[in-house]
């Protein structure tokens, strides 16, 4: 019996710490999901890898056609690459 108490309130405790660490990481009304945000990536050769949402952007880790990584900031509006640069990191 204490062992599902314990349980349960971990799940509960656990639940809880993940809505409030992503409550601010979502994207406002009218923007783009990020499986949008994949489809017109997917439409331009890239294979996205990740995506988040993180300082009003898209950030997504993708690779090209010719297997390059790349880290790409992504308009969540418009769904345009804002910024991109090399992806150094291993995933």
């Amino acid at each position: 019996m204490l062992a599902k108490t314990i349980l349960a309130l971990a799940l509960l405790t656990g639940s809880a710490g993940l809505v409030l660490a992503d409550s601010d990481k979502v994207a406002a009304a009218g923007s783009m999901t990020p499986t949008q945000v994949t489809s017109r990536l997917q439409s331009q050769g890239l294979t996205v890898r990740k995506i988040k949402f993180d300082d009003g952007r898209y950030k997504v880790k993708a690779t090209d056609a010719a297997g390059h990584k790349q880290k790409l900031s992504v308009d969540p509006r418009t769904g345009d690459v804002v910024s991109k640069g090399d992806d150094d990191d291993d995933d």
